[in-house]
């Protein structure tokens, strides 16, 4: 893989990777040289560049996941360039492959196009959503990119959702800060004071019936986190089978991740992608509307 920068400062590469956290030996050697181009000439580390240059550091490429088998399932892919994906995820999808589901994964399908498109990379998901939930999902496409959204890093992904919960909230927007731990013995979470640490800020966005459309502006990533936050309040998540035992006229969670923004750590831009809420989310709206 390239990573190609447009320079903004005179100053020297070794200083240039420095602040771009790309470390020396991870870039490919050819004939004993480092392969770092300035405006496709060959330089040294210790070189300098000036604003406007463009600097382009070669990385090692990855091998395809031989762990998980190729399968043709169409994706919705909604961003791509040379280092990143962006895919709306259907409902009811496992991303990564597991004993209890070697197949029909997103995995699956993302090593397939892999393979098809020539892009040589093993999977690497810098969020994640439950099987249950729709909706984005940002994808490096080599493990030096995710890394660049790791925690040792000042770079974060927003994300924003949608769900409609089972009544009316008092509350139209608030933070629901509170910890949530795992049930011994069971995939369920709780919300417990012994657990790990969570937020949940939402908007609510429209009421219909008896039913509310929120938009959920910001939340710490846990797993099952807003379902568990809003079914304490016994606002549960629409279609959810975990943690709501109502039925419903539709047969999947009614929870949407829509909305993706990050600061491209290459490009050095804001990207932002904005799904289309989903026909069940709009028909059932319809249907519940007085």
């Amino acid at each position: 893989m390239d990573l190609i920068y447009r320079v903004k400062k005179p100053e020297t590469i070794r200083r240039f990777m420095h602040e771009n956290n790309i470390p020396l030996k991870l870039v490919v050697i050819e004939n004993n040289k480092q392969q770092i181009f300035v405006n496709n000439d060959l330089k040294g580390k210790d070189d300098t560049v000036m604003k406007g240059d463009t600097l382009k550091i070669s990385i090692p490429d990855e091998k395809l996941d031989a762990s998980v088998h190729s399968e043709d399932i169409p994706l919705d892919i909604l961003y791509e360039d040379e280092y990143f994906l962006i895919v709306n995820k259907p409902a009811d999808m496992q991303i990564m492959i597991s004993k209890a589901h070697p197949s029909g994964t997103l995995a699956n399908a993302l090593n397939n196009y892999y393979e098809k498109n020539g892009i040589h990379s093993q999977i690497h998901f810098i969020n994640r959503l439950d099987k249950e939930t729709s909706g984005l999902m940002l994808i490096a496409k080599n493990r030096f990119i995710k890394f660049l959204f790791s925690d040792k890093i000042d770079n974060s992904v927003q994300r924003e959702y949608y769900a409609i919960l089972d009544g009316i909230l008092d509350n139209k927007q608030f933070c629901i800060d509170l910890p949530i731990s795992r049930i011994d013995g069971s995939i369920e979470r709780e919300v417990s004071m012994t657990g790990d640490e969570c937020r949940t800020t939402y908007k609510v966005d429209r009421e219909f019936g008896h039913y509310s459309l929120v938009r959920i502006l910001s939340e710490t990533g846990r797993a099952h986190q807003i379902r568990v936050h809003f079914s304490f309040f016994r606002y549960p998540v629409v279609g959810d089978e975990l943690y709501n035992k109502q039925h419903y006229q539709v047969n999947q969670l009614m929870l949407f991740s829509y909305k993706i923004a990050f600061n491209h750590p290459i490009k050095d831009k804001m990207i932002e992608v904005v799904a289309d809420m989903p026909k069940v989310f709009t028909d059932f709206i319809k249907k519940n509307s007085v």
